[in-house]
């Protein structure tokens, strides 16, 4: 158990950081505590059993690790606890890695409920105003024994917040976790964590109210950019329009907050992406609901600019390429490959747009097609650069699906603009997806005949596959489109069947945009206005005069120079990875 224990601080923790090491570790040596952590040795083993470095006939085998998992749930799903949370978490990751993504997604779901039974979703004794009807406690800070421990309950949270989101980046789902559940300050620094410092104070971060993001609404105006990013009130953290900060109105030293933290800010600007731009309805032929999601689109956009404006300094150290022996950040280095991913995810609508979107002509096209180039670009950098200098090991998934992501817009790309061929990078990025399934494969255990029956590829060889399918369907098929958005019903949800492709006639799940499964032939569309081509020089007028003029107004504010020349991408050479602490651990 003692390997188990190791190949579990050494492979999985770097990116879900939520068991404290030592203090783990203390409790495992009690033989009074260690029954408690049954259900995270049990977790354990099913997530690491294959990277245990034993000899062949020693080796863990499907049928325990499946055994171990069975454990797990009939466990976790007995009572309330933090260790079974945490047990949930490792379980939850595992699967989705493994490709079994549709038995991980009820394990999310229950987890986001459970946080809230346990009120994992909001800080202890912060002073606010209690509700008349208190509700049931399950568990109570005076159980918690230190600073140390309280962070170690948050850092839960945040794990299962971050599977919330990443279940709806890659479904297409509602997020569960919302702006009435969610009162909780960020992690601290994984090192101030580690050391089992005296408490540290973080700030809250804000969490969009949907009703106040409604399409319609200004972000802008509910959540203004001149507001602090970090709060130091509970009673603000919904207020908070946790994506643009500003120091100069923090009250709090950010010397606290590491590079977990930034991960969860990243994810959150995926997420908001799909849920404030992607999920609304959207009837094409209104001006006025066309130009309510143009207006989303620049305020999205520009906050997203704003994130990568206004990181602290601190995690702006250039990154030490004459030192090939510190390491990037695994979390940090995320965070980076997310953001990139979210402007992907935000610009690829407005860059290869529905051939029947005649207004379409007044869209930044040609400026939001090179963002969504860059970024692919540098997803493929930094993800090359990592898996140079990190040590063997899995990545996480999210990292996959954001790799997913960025090849398949180089695809997409290539279709559209008829492309002799598809950018190098795209290989480069389908390489480091192989490398990745290697990783996360690890030592390759003894295969029982019922292993074999029901093993599927892990996520990241079901990337590589569904590309591979892409590409050469492509090459042979040329008029036939990829669906932009179609990455929500093709990819991790086949367990052992075959992939599903979704057909260029399929329409999109209920609550998404209207005609996105995009017909990319520019020729049948028409030419893409180029960026310094000034607008309403088509001849295409909506019936709709008001909204003619609203389109127009629009129109301009995407030609706006500032507009065109905004430093959206972060790229490997702005240095941003390695943190100051890096010297022995990841700071997370």
């Amino acid at each position: 158990m003692a390997q188990i224990i190791d190949a579990y601080f050494l492979n999985v923790h770097p990116f879900i950081p939520m068991i404290h090491e030592a203090r783990f570790r203390r409790r495992y040596a009690d033989e009074t505590e260690r029954h408690g952590l049954t259900i995270l040795l049990h977790a354990m083993t099913f997530a690491v059993g294959r990277f245990v470095d034993v000899a062949p006939e020693e080796a863990v085998g499907y049928e325990v690790l499946e055994r171990s998992r069975r454990e797990v749930l009939l466990e976790a799903f007995s009572g309330m606890s933090v260790e079974r949370l945490q047990a949930l978490i490792i379980v939850a990751s595992t699967d989705i890695g493994n490709g079994h993504a549709r038995r991980a997604w009820p394990v999310v779901g229950s987890l986001s409920r459970t946080v809230e039974y346990l009120q994992l979703s909001i800080e202890p004794d912060e002073g606010t105003p209690p509700s008349l009807l208190q509700p049931l406690s399950a568990l109570t800070p005076s159980r918690c024994s230190s600073w140390t421990q309280l962070e170690e309950r948050r850092r839960v949270f945040w794990n299962v917040f971050l599977l919330d989101r990443l279940c709806s980046v890659m479904t297409g789902w509602n997020t569960s976790l919302t702006s009435d559940d969610v009162r909780r300050r960020l992690p601290a620094d994984g090192l101030l964590w580690r050391k089992e410092e005296d408490s540290v104070l973080t700030p809250f971060f804000g969490i969009w109210d949907k009703s106040a993001g409604k399409m319609g609404r200004s972000i802008s105006a509910a959540y203004p950019s001149t507001m602090a990013h970090y709060t130091t009130s509970p009673a603000q953290s919904g207020d908070d329009p946790g994506s643009v900060r500003d120091t100069t109105h923090s009250a709090l030293d950010m010397s606290t907050v590491g590079a977990f933290a930034y991960c969860i800010e990243a994810t959150e600007s995926l997420s908001r992406v799909t849920t404030y731009f992607l999920q609304p309805r959207l009837d094409v032929h209104d001006p006025r609901e066309l130009g309510d999601w143009l207006i989303r689109f620049k305020e999205l956009d520009l906050r997203l600019v704003h994130w990568k404006m206004f990181l602290p300094q601190k995690w702006k150290a250039p990154y030490p390429t004459s030192r090939p022996q510190n390491k990037m950040d695994p979390n940090l280095t995320l965070a980076h490959v997310t953001h990139n991913a979210s402007m992907i995810l935000l610009h690829q609508l407005i860059a290869y747009p529905h051939h029947d979107w005649a207004w379409a002509v007044r869209l930044p096209s040609s400026s939001s097609a090179e963002t969504c180039q860059n970024a692919a670009v540098e997803i493929a950098n930094i993800t090359s650069r990592y898996l140079q200098t990190s040590e063997r090991g899995p990545l996480a998934n999210q990292w996959a699906f954001c790799i997913f992501l960025s090849a398949r817009v180089l695809l997409i790309h290539r279709q559209y603009w008829r492309d002799v061929d598809v950018r190098p990078e795209f290989w480069d990025l389908v390489r480091s997806l192989e490398t990745m399934s290697q990783r996360w494969t690890g030592r390759d255990p003894l295969r029982a005949p019922l292993q074999q029956q029901l093993e599927v590829p892990d996520l990241a060889s079901s990337y590589v596959t569904s590309l591979r399918t892409l590409y050469q369907t492509s090459q042979q098929r040329l008029h036939i489109p990829i669906s932009i958005l179609g990455y929500t019903q093709e990819l991790g949800q086949h367990d052992g069947r075959a992939p599903v492709r979704a057909r260029c006639s399929d329409l999109p799940a209920p609550g998404t945009v209207v005609h996105h499964q995009e017909s990319l032939s520019r020729d049948d569309r028409g030419p893409v206005i180029d960026a310094d081509q000034p607008a309403g020089s088509s001849s295409f007028q909506p019936e709709n005069s008001a909204g003619t003029q609203d389109l127009h107004s629009i129109s301009q504010m995407f030609m706006d120079q500032s507009f065109l020349q905004m430093d959206r991408i972060i790229t490997f050479d702005d240095g941003f990875f390695t943190s100051t602490d890096m010297t022995s651990n990841p700071a997370w």
